[in-house]
């Protein structure tokens, strides 16, 4: 068996070199050819150089708590990795839309992995868990993933604390917010996520809410009152995008 595995090594090697260079792996930004030894999958170098650091996060908490009335904000501290707007940048929307609706799951890890790192520097918060926000079931059998999921499996990799999935579930079908304002987009997260099957995780813990992009903080704000009501001591939130409309 241990010679077997030996000869199969270089034919595995063989088998890769071919496939790198038959099919080898391009920048969903530029397009360009990424090296084989590269670090990210899905973005060269130049194009990650040039991703505009988000917000620090007490900019972020105070555009946050400007959307929302002071006893409505459930969120202590925000993380966000990188700034971009739909029209200016749209780059890095590409990725998000890659891992979010076409099954790049890889892309939620590397970049979440970013995130996590820039929640050790941005947070001295000590974390119990990390919590996705939740999807919908519905929307999970379009997609069969949460992407945000991913993005928490990169940041679990760095930080080394457990995610918990299942400690909150989403309760009812919302309208995508992409098009919505932002007292529309409180109205339609309003109520809609609820205790899941290991909700008793969250009692008097700090939890760490992650997902893909920020943009007036309605989901994350609902997701962190329903933790908080479910007995969650304090709720920060992680994202990977702060959008500028």
């Amino acid at each position: 068996m241990i010679l077997l595995t030996r000869l199969m090594q270089p034919l595995n090697t063989m088998a890769s070199s071919l496939l790198d260079f038959l099919m080898p792996w391009r920048c969903m930004i530029c397009y360009a050819v990424l090296p084989s030894d590269t670090l990210w999958h899905y973005i060269c170098q130049r194009c990650f150089d040039q991703l505009e650091p988000a917000p620090p996060p007490h900019h972020l908490l105070a555009a946050f708590d400007r959307i929302h009335q002071t006893d409505e904000s459930a969120i202590s501290h925000i993380i966000g990795r990188w700034s971009a707007h739909h029209e200016r940048r749209p780059g890095l929307f590409d990725l998000v839309y890659a891992l979010k609706y076409y099954g790049y799951w890889q892309i939620g890890i590397e970049l979440g992995r970013e995130l996590g790192a820039a929640t050790q520097l941005l947070s001295t918060t000590r974390y119990d868990g990390l919590v996705p926000v939740p999807i919908h079931p519905a929307r999970r059998r379009e997609r069969g993933y949460n992407q945000a999921e991913a993005i928490a499996e990169g940041m679990q990799q760095v930080l080394h604390i457990p995610i918990w999935r299942n400690a909150l579930c989403r309760m009812r079908y919302t309208r995508s917010q992409t098009t919505l304002s932002s007292t529309e987009r409180m109205v339609n997260t309003r109520g809609a996520f609820g205790a899941g099957p290991d909700s008793t995780r969250l009692r008097g813990k700090t939890i760490l809410i992650v997902d893909d992009v920020f943009t007036t903080g309605s989901t994350l704000n609902s997701v962190a009152m329903t933790a908080l009501q479910l007995g969650t001591a304090r709720a920060d939130a992680a994202t990977l995008v702060v959008a500028t409309l």
